[in-house]
């Protein structure tokens, strides 16, 4: 057992400090006779020791039993770090004797870990003589000293050499999820690098082809086939090819594509598990991985494409990297897309790193076609592993266990591989079947009964099957092939039993019980799943019902499902899921059992009831809690697909059948689920991450009304959490609606990595955050001048802007300019601008056709001259300047408009000239063209005519296919996939890009004038003047989860039809919401607008009453004490003062104008505060420089004083409603109602800033303490302060009349800074309620409550270790599954499309009427929360 307490001490110290430097100096670990799988000697022991007197049995020793769980998942830790170490494992050849019995206690598949680079040595001793040895001179010490000698050379030959240290194990946890990876490909390879038998697969080290293709020149890049029949041990070839390759010290990597997983068959998990596999072997293209996550790609749902384009395409393939990599595709006939998989891995002519690609797979007419495609430049070669007797020969000599002679034994193999067709799995059937003969007769039985061809084989092990089992155990291995045949990836062994319901225990050796009732037709593999023999058993066993173990599909499919749902609704999940201990099965039933319905027929009326009761209760509830708990939300949308598609199916049913009329009610709960799953990871998605509980209660209440999800979960819970104010009851596709205020008028937009970029006409670019829609800290960035266009690089931590006068590059992170370059003399109009060369070079098309350049890894880069296009004469046609331009990814292509003339394509490098886009109803139709992108993947362009007309041409075949829609914009999605349109009525299209189908389209107001997709393609953007918008259609989000999946003929899942989404927005124009107030006494609150309405509101009968219309925008807003009154100034400083009274008989409103008062010849400054005094016989209106007061009485100006002080957060005094305080920056001012100064104050900050504001001052209701928050006059608020005062501090004794020497003097004031981890994690205070709770926005916009009082002794307590919330923590922070108790609590999260620039200024906590105050979309939504209490 020693060697099993090194591997989990090696684990062990991994993540313990106090042994890291131990760990570090550990470079190889030599195994001698280490039971790795265990021993099947264990159960044996055991009983001796129970038989005995002087112990019992031990359960280390139990653990010890044959592929036990322990040792399972010992080895499943130590395969992710043993790559970091040389390996060697010795195993025994002789009997051990115990008792009197020669006993074999540890077979050689035991010894032998199975890892890549492995060494693996036979020592010619027993079970107690592998780490004895006779003498210096015993073979067994001279093999292992020769291994420790060459061992040390190694170590020593790399010390001084050693490349830098390999990532640790947070980073490679890090990558790991950044790339999706779920399972390394570790697993397969073990499995069949187990089945491999020594002495065979070496003929393919001396192939002339694969001797070529592991000679190719290092500079040069090669491709190898290697192809042969179904189970011709082309899986086992791999890994012996993969293992010499590692032991060589080749840079290998490699995929085994499964046919039993789903997942494994698809493109993308591919090339992710590559990546990930080439990133631990090359540490500096790791690093550049995480140097690429701002770019903001999702690369579980992201398309082949796009993963081979951006990871290795853009950064693997150009790093200065020059030692080859190999990589090998093992089962290529069994991907979803095998001539896609050669196309794209063929790829690599523009590498810097040379490749050493091999396939094996079965050959076909499919393949072969591919191959044939691959580029001579990979100097393709093809090699079949047919005909290579001696392996199956070698296999059958050391298989074979029978006594007889040599000449004997040599007849049987003869025979054997005679009969064999080439077929391992045959063989290995034969072989099993001799070694149980006992005599010549039997074997000459055996040999005759033997079957021919794999289709026979099968046959003979069903019957055996029937023959040989009880009715019980014939029924539990149909069921057993069921599952496995029609699972959707492999099952584990634990996961199978519990989908069948049945008891472990009930099992002495669960997993020899699997293999021996199915018949040989499953294998468990080294990772414990429970998968078919071979590929070949998985067709036989779904082609032919004519034999007694025949899988029907649809059947299978339902038991899967039913299964899966009895998983999902068992009782007591949810605790066990809040726990983290949720049974096995419940992570696959999770994932797939909207897949199995789909697959199901729809006659079925139990599915229908199991579906119904699943929807209805609290289990889907559950359901989403446990994809939350593991970050899968995007399973939700594949849940949604499935749901349509089974809907759809029934309803094709329903329509055939003779007695129509199935429930429609249950139809309608499919289709509003179906919309339900979709929006809530749009819109929760960020709340359920970070507290997947909210699913229960809090997030419910915020889905629209007609929502299965609202009328189920979300009305029950009325009386806790309800939403009003908002008059849309279903789901709309906008997601957000940025304002850019009135003077801000947008030309066009990006969205790139985590930014959102908005040009305006006045030459200024606003940045968004493309999460929040907030503000950057930075923004606006103004250039100067007049800008024509700018643009963003793909991680957007650069800008570039093009003015009239110059460029200029600009850091987003800073808002620094880092170059600025004058542009030419003759001031040519920018068409085009793109950053390449990792960032080191910004490309420009001019409109004087002309391709100019900056290398910006230069320090003053100067304008450089890359292309001047000639564009040739055309009979008839007048040559002018350029009007549009395009440029595709690379730099390398160009695509040039111009008016009455046709669009022109060019090589830059050179340039050549491609050709003319002619119209394809006449040759010599040139049309106008307005717009134009490259497809990013493909060399084709497509554009929009002046007449609305959508094409789509290929200038190096002359073909164009034209479609009218009638658009003036247009922009294409990153992937390629998607191009959205937008024309003059405010309409919006996305078509694919394929076949320019309509996939989805919008009408909303106001004209497009400019689109742009989100990175991850599942949201787009328009600008339609004063304000963008940001929409996320379910469409998007369902073809992002479709995109990558490609379905071949007779797949189990079928493609996904899309249907066409339309989605008008509302008619009524949607104003932009300024300011916000609610009526201290209940019931009414009120809003303006930036087009001079002001809104009051009934809240208790939802009912809205416009009190003023004006024309400029409403700015400041105040509601007096008893609520009789509330007052607004617009930007024409004009105040007006509102009287609201009940009228007695019927209690509705009665709403007059008191006054209007004119303050703009009086008042120095902008209006920046309105203050009724508590008794409600003034009002106080503050600018930066003076206060005046308006009596109610007369309503005129009454009084009036200048400031000398800083601009100030003004309000009525805590402890005197005489007295009014103001608070500066580090100044408070105390001043009485003639507004005569009585105190100052000076504030004691422990680091002050200059340039800071005060953003809001709160008193607690008790009126003992006041906070304050403060930010830099950047507004950058990430670094916004809390300070927390005593307001007795500010007191005013009304005995003692300060003299006019005194009232000069300052009082120092020194306040408590609340921590930092704190105050970071507050967007906005909000309220104090009764309690003395602090009621605050958080920075992932949750409404949460703090117990100040509690907080504030933690940071008087500087030893106090405080904790935050999850809630508080970063955006896109890793959250463990169980958080320990926090001291902020979250109330309620807001929905992804409430979060706006509007919402962070403006919401409020109304504490009268328990409720909280939203603008959204031109509305306020009233949360009523009874927790705001």
């Amino acid at each position: 057992m020693g060697g099993l307490i090194v591997k989990e001490a090696y684990i062990q110290g991994q993540i313990d400090p106090e042994y890291q430097s131990i760990i570090k100096a550990i470079s190889a670990v030599i195994f001698l006779a280490t039971p790795h799988r265990g021993t099947h000697l264990a159960e044996t022991l055991n009983r001796i020791l129970q038989s005995t007197m002087i112990t019992k049995s031990k359960q280390y020793i139990s653990e010890l039993a044959k592929n036990s769980l322990t040792l399972q998942k010992l080895n499943e830790q130590f395969r992710h770090i043993a790559p970091r170490l040389d390996i060697v494992s010795f195993y025994e050849t002789r009997p051990t004797l115990i008792a009197f019995k020669s006993i074999m206690v540890l077979e050689k598949d035991s010894s032998i870990l199975g890892y890549p680079g492995e060494a693996s040595k036979a020592l010619d001793a027993d079970h107690h003589g592998v780490c004895k040895y006779e003498s210096t001179s015993d073979p067994n010490y001279i093999a292992v000293r020769n291994v420790l000698m060459s061992l040390l050379r190694k170590i020593v030959s790399t010390t001084d050499s050693k490349e830098p240290p390999q990532s640790n194990r947070r980073e490679l946890h890090d990558l790991k999820s950044l790339l999706a990876i779920t399972e390394v490909p570790a697993i397969d390879y073990s499995f069949f690098r187990d089945q491999w038998t020594p002495g065979t697969c070496e003929w393919v080290l001396q192939d002339e082809n694969f001797i070529k293709w592991l000679q190719t020149p290092d500079t040069m890049s090669s491709l190898l086939w290697l192809n042969g029949r179904a189970a011709s041990g082309k899986s086992v070839l791999s890994s012996f090819i993969i293992n010499n390759l590692a032991e060589r010290g080749f840079r290998c990597q490699y995929f085994f594509i499964r046919f039993g997983d789903q997942k494994k068959q698809a493109l993308s998990p591919l090339l992710r598990s590559i990546a990930y596999q080439v990133a631990q072997t090359i540490p500096s293209f790791s690093q550049k991985l995480f140097e690429h996550i701002d770019e903001a790609i999702d690369y579980e749902t992201a398309g082949h494409r796009t993963i081979w384009e951006r990871i290795f395409k853009s950064i693997l393939f150009t790093m200065e990297e020059r030692t080859p990599l190999y990589w090998l595709i093992d089962g290529l006939d069994e991907a979803h897309e095998p001539r896609a998989t050669m196309k794209l891995l063929s790829d690599v002519s523009h590498s810097t790193i040379p490749l050493r690609i091999l396939f094996v797979s079965r050959k076909s007419s499919e393949i072969e076609f591919a191959f044939q495609k691959v580029p001579s430049a990979l100097n393709p070669r093809m090699t079949s592993v047919e005909g290579h007797l001696e392996d199956l020969q070698s296999y059958v000599r050391q298989e074979l266990s029978m006594p007889g002679s040599s000449d004997f034994k040599e007849d049987i193999v003869k025979r054997v591989v005679k009969r064999s067709q080439n077929n391992f799995l045959w063989v290995r059937h034969a072989v099993s079947k001799l070694n149980l003969c006992h005599s010549l007769a039997d074997i000459e039985a055996a040999l005759r009964e033997l079957p021919v061809g794999m289709e026979a084989l099968y046959d003979r092990m069903a019957s055996s099957i029937v023959q040989n089992q009880s009715p019980t155990n014939m029924s539990l291995a149909l069921n057993i092939l069921q599952y496995v045949t029609c699972s959707l990836r492999e099952l584990k062994v634990t996961e199978l039993f519990q989908a069948l319901s049945k008891d472990r225990s009930d099992f002495l050796d669960l997993e020899r019980s699997i293999v021996d009732m199915c018949g040989g037709f499953v294998v468990i593999d080294n990772g414990g799943n429970v998968t078919m023999i071979h590929h070949t058993a998985h067709e036989y066993l779904l082609s032919d019902n004519k034999h007694p173990f025949y899988v029907d599909r649809s059947s299978s499919h339902k038991s899967m499902f039913l299964s899966c749902m009895k998983s999902l609704m068992a009782t007591g999940l949810r605790v066990e899921v809040s726990r983290n201990r949720e049974p096995e099965f419940v992570s696959y039933a999770s994932s797939w059992w909207s897949s199995h319905l789909a697959l199901t027929s729809p006659d079925c009326a139990q599915i229908d009831e199991v579906l119904k009761k699943f929807l209805t209760n609290h289990w889907v509830l559950t359901w989403i809690h446990i994809l939350a708990v593991n970050n899968q939300q995007r399973i939700l949308i594949q849940a949604s697909e499935n749901l349509s598609k089974y809907r759809l199916k029934r309803q094709r049913y329903d329509s055939q059948r003779k007695e129509k009329g199935r429930d429609i009610v249950e139809q309608e709960l499919l289709e509003s689920w179906s919309t339900d799953f979709v929006k809530l990871v749009g819109k929760f998605g960020a709340s359920l991450r970070r507290n997947p509980e909210s699913i229960y209660r809090l997030i419910p209440p915020f889905c629209p009304q007609n929502s299965s999800i609202y009328r189920i979960f979300g009305k029950p819970e009325a009386k806790s959490i309800a939403v009003s104010g908002i008059s849309t009851d279903n789901w709309d596709d906008l997601l957000a609606r940025i304002p850019l205020g009135s003077s801000s008028y947008a030309s066009s937009i990006t969205a790139c990595g985590a930014l959102v970029g908005i040009l305006t006409r006045l030459g200024s670019v606003s940045l968004y955050d493309a999460s929040t829609f907030e503000e950057a800290t930075i923004s606006p960035i103004q250039h100067g001048e007049n800008v024509y266009r700018m643009e963003l690089n793909n991680t957007a931590t650069l800008l570039a802007t093009y003015g009239y006068r110059t460029t200029k590059i600009w850091e987003t992170s800073t808002g620094k300019c880092k170059v600025s370059v004058d542009n030419i003399e003759s001031r040519p109009r920018p068409l085009s601008i793109l950053f390449t060369r990792n960032n080191n070079t910004l490309i420009v098309g001019n409109e004087d056709r002309r391709i100019r350049s900056l290398d910006l890894s230069q320090q003053s880069p100067t304008w450089e001259l890359v292309a001047e296009l000639e564009e040739p004469g055309l009979e008839g046609h007048f040559l002018n300047s350029s009007s549009y331009m395009a440029l595709n990814r690379e730099g390398t292509l160009a695509a040039v408009a111009y008016r009455g003339y046709p669009l022109s394509a060019w090589e830059i490098d050179g340039p050549v000239h491609i050709g003319h886009c002619w119209r394809a109803r006449d040759e010599f139709a040139r049309g106008e063209v307005i717009g134009a992108v490259w497809h990013p993947h493909s060399p084709e362009v497509l554009g929009l005519y002046i007449g609305g007309i959508l094409f789509k041409w290929d200038p190096y075949e002359g073909k164009i296919v034209e479609v009218p829609i009638r658009a003036s914009r247009l922009a294409i999605s990153r992937d390629g996939n998607l191009l959205v349109t937008g024309d003059a009525l405010g309409t919006v299209k996305v078509h694919t890009t394929s076949n320019l189908r309509l996939l989805y389209q919008l009408t909303s107001q106001d004209v497009a004038l400019g689109l742009t997709f989100s990175p991850d393609h599942r949201r787009f953007y328009d600008i339609r003047g004063y304000y963008a918008n940001a929409w996320e259609p379910n469409a998007l989000m369902k073809f992002a989860e479709q995109t990558d999946k490609y379905i071949e003929s007779g797949s189990e899942t079928e493609s996904f039809t899309h249907s066409v989404s339309t989605y008008s927005s509302p008619s009524r124009r949607v104003s932009t919401i300024t300011v916000l107030a609610a009526s201290p006494s209940g019931r009414f609150h009120s809003y303006g607008t930036e087009i001079g309405t002001v809104h009051l509101v009934d809240a208790h009968k939802e009912k809205s009453i416009v009190t003023h219309k004006g024309f400029l925008s409403i700015e400041q807003m105040s509601w007096s004490d008893n609520g009789k009154h509330v007052c607004f100034s617009d930007t024409g400083k004009r105040i007006f003062i509102i009287s609201v009274d009940l009228d007695p008989s019927t209690s509705e409103p009665v709403v007059n104008t008191a006054a209007e008062v004119p303050m703009k010849n009086i008042t120095k400054g902008a209006i920046t505060h309105l203050l009724f005094q508590p008794d409600s016989s003034q009002l106080l209106v503050f600018t930066s420089k003076t206060i005046h007061t308006i009596s109610l009485a007369s309503y005129s100006v009454s009084n009036s004083v200048e400031l000398d002080t800083a601009e100030s957060r003004w309000i009525a005094h805590p402890q005197d409603p005489k007295l009014i305080i103001g608070f500066g920056p580090q100044r408070a001012l105390v001043l009485d109602s003639s507004l005569q100064e009585t105190q100052a104050y000076t504030i004691n900050l422990e680091s002050p800033l200059d340039r800071t504001a005060v953003d809001k001052v709160l008193v607690t209701q008790d009126k003992k303490h006041l906070l304050i928050q403060v930010s830099p006059q950047n507004n950058n608020s990430r670094e916004k302060t809390l300070y927390y005062f005593e307001t007795s501090k500010f007191s005013i004794s009304q005995k003692e009349v300060p003299s006019a020497e005194q009232k000069g003097e300052t009082v120092g004031v020194t306040p408590i800074t609340l921590p930092r981890n704190v105050s970071a994690g507050i967007a906005l205070p909000i309220s104090f309620n009764p309690h003395g709770c602090l009621i605050f926005l958080s920075r992932d916009f949750s409404i949460c409550s703090w117990q100040l009082s509690s907080g504030i002794s933690s940071a008087i307590n500087p030893n106090h270790n405080m904790t935050t919330t999850s809630s508080l923590l970063p955006l896109n922070s890793h959250q463990p599954k169980t958080v320990a108790q926090k001291p902020f609590k979250e109330l309620f999260p807001l929905p992804g499309d409430w979060i706006s620039r509007d919402c962070l200024s403006l919401c409020a906590v109304w504490g009268v009427e328990k409720s909280f105050l939203c603008p959204r979309n031109g509305e306020v939504a009233v949360v009523r929360c009874v927790a705001l209490a």
